[in-house]
């Protein structure tokens, strides 16, 4: 072969490595499969030529993945930013919340203000005798009362007496047949003489004067008149009194039904003599079907605390001993008289709160002279209408 002749075909290896160029580089952007074709097509092609090749390939696909990675770590950087951004506005927030709560805002209270527009009111209920029950009756032009109770009225019979305070104030002939130490439920089912303070119970009272018979009452008076000689004395009041000529009956018990952990109620027996509410209920009846033409009024216990047999002042406003606490009592007492159409007066919230009671009460819950004041002018002024201008 002459040198012309290498020439030629040397210059027709180039042409041809021109054009396997050209195949290599449209390869990289096609498929595998059409690579290894030109591959094969150019089989001519030197050692070193193919390996230079696909040396290229392999940076290629290298710095693809290189980018990838880069992209990746980037993003990733991006979300711990942004987490921290996050979490660091969040604590921002809470540090202005808790500042703001520790400073809080004005409330607008004065300890200093006059807060008696914010007083309970009285449940006061005040139900005036029906017209027709006193048909047929003669007014005689005087007002009588019998008072019937306990401490309130007991304590005191002269004339600083609870009593003796509402005849001033309501012009007024009041009868006292209240007896110490006692209650308005029983105690006991039936009558004991190791118990006397029963047959001077509410109901056994009022069973008493409605029957116009006294003999069990003479007993048990006889039986603690020795201590007391205030039971003989309430006890021949009572027996002194014409009761067709009695306008009204008023009723005022304290707190002694509680102190003594009574039961309020019996939700099987309305008229339950040994409960609050179902000897006031059959004493009332009672009352209204034997003179219907009396008119019923119940005065309801102040608020009070006395001290239990350990020293300890126990408040009747929180104390519950099983049967609910005082103002349960009260508002039980209420709802029977509502029940009868019984006027009744709310000492404890209208009268003689936890406020007043150290200037009103002496040993915790008895009415000093200043209470019985309160109680009879309210009595006064809320009944007979004392004070009010005609």
């Amino acid at each position: 072969m002459t040198d012309k002749d290498r020439m030629e075909q040397s210059g027709e290896i180039d042409e041809f490595w021109e054009l396997d160029d050209a195949s290599d580089t449209s390869a990289q952007k096609g498929s595998g499969k059409r690579q290894e074709g030109q591959d094969t097509v150019g089989r001519k092609a030197s050692p070193h030529s193919t390996a230079s090749r696909r040396s290229g390939s392999r940076r290629g696909v290298s710095g693809k993945n290189t980018g990838r990675r880069r992209k990746r770590k980037n993003t990733e950087t991006y979300v711990h930013y942004i987490i921290a951004a996050v979490l660091a506005a969040m604590l921002i927030f809470a540090v202005v919340k808790l500042v703001v709560w520790n400073i809080g805002k004005d409330s607008g209270y004065d300890p200093n203000a006059d807060s008696s527009e914010f007083e309970v009111e009285a449940l006061d209920y005040i139900q005036p005798l029906d017209p027709e029950l006193l048909k047929g009756r003669e007014d005689d032009g005087f007002n009588t009362i019998v008072c019937l109770g306990n401490h309130p009225f007991s304590d005191e019979r002269g004339k600083d007496g609870l009593a003796e305070l509402i005849a001033d104030k309501c012009d007024a002939t009041v009868y006292n047949g209240a007896f110490p130490d006692s209650y308005i439920s029983m105690k006991n089912t039936e009558y004991t003489d190791s118990y006397p303070q029963d047959a001077l119970s509410l109901y056994l009272v009022t069973a008493s004067i409605c029957g116009g018979n006294f003999d069990l009452m003479e007993h048990a008076v006889d039986l603690l008149s020795e201590s007391d000689k205030a039971y003989r004395e309430a006890l021949d009041t009572l027996k002194s009194v014409d009761f067709s000529k009695v306008d009204m009956i008023v009723i005022m018990y304290d707190l002694n039904d509680y102190m003594d952990k009574r039961p309020v109620m019996d939700e099987n027996n309305d008229i339950n003599l040994l409960t609050w509410n179902g000897a006031l209920n059959a004493s009332l009846q009672e009352v209204q079907k034997t003179y219907p033409y009396i008119r019923l009024v119940v005065l309801s216990p102040s608020y009070g605390q006395f001290e239990d047999g350990g020293g300890k002042m126990v408040n009747g406003d929180t104390e519950d001993f099983g049967n609910g606490v005082l103002p349960d009592y009260v508002l039980h007492e209420i709802d029977v008289a509502m029940a009868n159409g019984v006027s009744i007066l709310d000492n404890y919230y209208g009268t003689i709160n936890e406020d007043e009671a150290k200037n009103c009460l002496t040993d915790g819950y008895r009415l000093n002279k200043k209470g019985r004041e309160k109680v009879a002018g309210r009595f006064a002024k809320e009944i007979f209408h004392v004070g009010e201008e005609k």
